[in-house]
Parts: structure tokens; C-alpha cells; sequence
């Protein structure tokens, strides 16, 4: 089931792009733990991380996030609002910021000088939450901005 929806979300990004109309921007970043984002695990290494955002198909205050591993080529399409932000630091906005509840890492948000979004927690953090697991506030991975 797993890899039905990753094939699916694959051929969904593809699609996208292949739409006219469409502006990426993208950002590089070598995560050095294993992660989730939204619903999916990803493995740890390096990521490129690119918003896709269309006038018609989806709101101006909604963008789509493709998230796609450098070695594997798996990617993972997440809605990521880009005028949401939980970080406020205005000295380093080239990071990549990451919610822990006892091991686990959720992707949280993306504060790049080529993109910005913002991601709902997934039912997994919640209820991790919710059951009382320790949750770091912020951590946060350096990222490389290309456009």
C-alpha cells in the first residue's frame, strides 16, 4: 500500500511540473535522521525540497512541497502553506525545521530565501503528543537555497 501511494504522489509531482503556468523553487539539505513527513518515513540523507505552486488548481495560500531523496529518488508531496511560519528567528533563514517527540522527527517547516512552508502535523505527532511524549520545540538543519 506503501509504495502505491509513493507512486502515486511521484507521478502527481511529475504531473505538476509538467503543467504550464507552474513556478519551482528549490532547496538542498542533508538530514541526518530519519524522518516523517505528514504521513510518510523518510530515511535520512540528502533531500532536495521544492515548492510547486499553481494560480488555479490550488489557493495562493496553499503550496505543494515535493520532498525527494538524492540516492533513492523517493519523493513525498506534502501541502505546505507558505504565509504560516512557527519560526521567528530573522538571522538564519536557510534551515529546515523539525519537531521531535522522543525519537521520531516530524518535518515541521521549510524557511529558505527560495521557499517557505509550513506543515500540518500528521495524525502520528498528534497522538504522540497527546499521549504525553516529550516534544523538542525547534530543530533545526541548515539548508542550501538554489532557485
Amino acid at each position: 500500500m506503501k509504495t502505491l501511494k509513493s507512486i502515486i504522489l511521484s507521478v502527481a509531482a511529475v504531473a505538476l511540473w509538467g503543467t504550464s503556468g507552474l513556478k519551482a523553487q528549490t532547496a538542498t539539505v542533508d538530514i541526518p535522521f530519519a524522518f516523517s513527513a505528514q504521513n510518510t518515513t523518510l530515511p535520512a540523507g540528502e533531500y532536495t525540497i521544492s515548492t510547486v505552486s499553481t494560480s488555479s488548481a490550488i489557493s495562493s495560500s496553499r503550496d505543494l512541497m515535493v520532498i525527494r531523496n538524492l540516492k533513492t529518488h523517493k519523493a513525498v508531496l506534502v501541502l505546505a502553506p507558505s504565509n504560516e511560519t512557527e519560526y521567528k528567528g530573522a538571522e538564519d533563514k536557510n534551515v529546515v525545521l523539525f519537531h521531535r517527540i522522543g525519537d521520531r522527527y516530524f518535518l515541521a517547516e521549510v524557511k529558505t530565501e527560495a521557499l517557505r512552508g509550513h506543515m500540518a502535523p500528521s495524525k502520528l505527532e498528534r497522538e504522540l503528543s497527546s499521549e504525553g511524549g516529550q516534544s523538542v520545540a525547534a530543530l533545526f538543519v541548515p539548508a542550501q537555497s538554489a532557485r
